[in-house]
């Protein structure tokens, strides 16, 4: 690696070793037994996931960039909200070890994946590629890590939550912005791309109304304005997938909380909701029904199938996987896997731009299949059945209580996620992945909450369930 570094890479580096592994643990060092000056630490870690101000940035440092590629890892990132992330373990790992866990549940499962996809660098044409996605993958897991040991009580809980509102609307505001001054007709706020966006305020806008339909607590009201403003960014990136996930989910979720408990400020949610969401379709709707009509959407529809024969194609000659982020690779000459995309574009009656690199596979589980193998999308479901398992069990354990709605609101936004992956494959971008492995976090802690509560009722039954 280091013999590929540039003059401005080594420049790069120098900052990167002392911030991360000097700075971020002296600055632990201070934080512990720090409580509010940790969670200001945890919320700005969040904030930091939109990784843009006014619009797509990086909050971070990247060296052996290859700006050029079109796979989902471009270089070896280093986000500085990592960094945070990285203050925050030292600090609890100080100041309570008992306590501490260096892996939540399910971070094993995690790892587990990211090891079995590395199995696929023995077929890499270029194997740093491979590395390159093993590090961002396997260095975003500190965010889980973090998030389960510092967020421990409710009180905890919701202050990631009104973290998060204030994240989605300034968010909101970058999209307005670019919407109405900019005339962006499909916006993509601070990320690179709309569909990501969408995915991202989706999955934490299930989280917002299933906790804002729960029972009341001081702010609760705010959580359903959170939601409202995830909506409007789902609207305004025209995500043709994220909007029909958007509507499913929304009625997924409060049909399951009316089938918890009915109450009456469930109903009068639901009747204000359907309101103020009538009104608001009425007013996006030549908006949506023009999305839905793009001429491009036939045609799109057709490469996205091209993309899947090539993925296929792949797997079958290297069963192990053509090795982690080498797709982008292998899908442009000199490698066969080209004139799959060629041979579209010439039943088209189209000439291919060989100047032009071709696009990466859009189903989150071809790319698997096609980088990784089998065992890569295996070990990925294992990894994804195993959170929505937890979630589903943490809302059938705990009674009518705010913990059960926020796992009712991460197992509804995980799952539309992932069925989107179908689709899309926003967990491979960073943005997405990190706001993912933080929910993963909370559902870890919860999990402790269920096998702690479960032990408590053990205890007075005098060990009988």
């Amino acid at each position: 690696m280091l013999a590929a570094l540039t003059s401005v890479d080594l420049i790069k580096l120098a900052i990167i070793g002392p911030l991360f592994f000097m700075l971020a643990p002296l600055f632990g060092l201070w934080l512990k037994d720090k409580p509010r000056w940790q969670l200001g630490v945890f919320g700005l870690m969040c904030f930091m996931t939109l990784n843009g101000l006014l619009g797509p940035g990086n909050w971070g440092l990247t060296l052996g960039s290859i700006e050029e590629y079109r796979g989902h890892t471009k270089g070896y990132h280093f986000f500085f909200n990592h960094a945070l992330a990285i203050a925050l373990i030292v600090a609890k790992w100080r100041e309570d070890r008992e306590s501490f866990r260096w892996a939540p549940p399910g971070l094993v499962w995690f790892l587990f994946y990211c090891g079995v996809s590395m199995i696929s660098i023995v077929n890499a044409v270029d194997k740093n590629l491979a590395y390159m996605a093993a590090h961002k993958t396997i260095f975003a897991s500190v965010l889980m890590i973090a998030t389960f040991n510092t967020l421990r009580t409710e009180a905890d809980l919701k202050f990631f939550l009104r973290v998060m509102i204030l994240t989605l609307a300034w968010e909101l505001f970058v999209c307005l912005k670019m919407k109405y001054l900019g005339h962006m007709y499909q916006v993509r706020g601070t990320f690179e791309h709309q569909n990501p966006l969408a995915m991202y305020s989706l999955l934490i806008a299930m989280v917002f109304l299933a906790v804002g339909l729960g029972p009341q607590f001081k702010g609760v009201n705010l959580l359903l304005l959170g939601f409202g403003f995830c909506a409007i960014i789902i609207e305004c990136t025209l995500s043709r997938g994220a909007l029909v996930m958007f509507a499913l989910g929304t009625m997924g979720t409060i049909g399951l909380s009316l089938f918890e408990k009915v109450t009456t400020r469930r109903l009068l949610v639901t009747a204000v909701m359907g309101i103020v969401g009538s009104i608001g379709l009425v007013l996006a709707l030549d908006s949506i029904i023009s999305r839905f009509h793009d001429q491009g959407n036939q045609a799109s529809g057709e490469l996205r199938e091209v993309m899947k024969d090539a993925s296929r194609e792949m797997q079958r000659d290297y069963p192990l996987g053509s090795g982690w982020n080498n797709y982008g690779l292998l899908i442009n000459p000199p490698y066969r896997y080209a004139e799959i995309y060629y041979d579209w574009y010439r039943s088209r009656g189209q000439k291919p731009d060989l100047t032009k690199a071709n696009g990466l596979v859009e189903s989150h589980y071809y790319l698997l299949i096609a980088e990784n193998g089998y065992i890569g999308l295996w070990a990925w479901l294992a990894v994804i059945g195993v959170g929505l398992w937890r979630n589903a069990r943490a809302y059938l354990f705990f009674g009518h209580s705010f913990i059960r709605c926020v796992s009712l609101g991460i197992f509804m936004g995980c799952a539309l996620n992932y069925v989107q992956s179908t689709l899309e494959r926003v967990l491979v971008q960073p943005r997405n992945l990190m706001l993912w492995l933080i929910l993963l976090g909370i559902t870890a802690r919860i999990e402790v909450m269920r096998r702690e509560a479960k032990q408590r009722l053990r205890e007075k039954s005098g060990g009988q369930t």
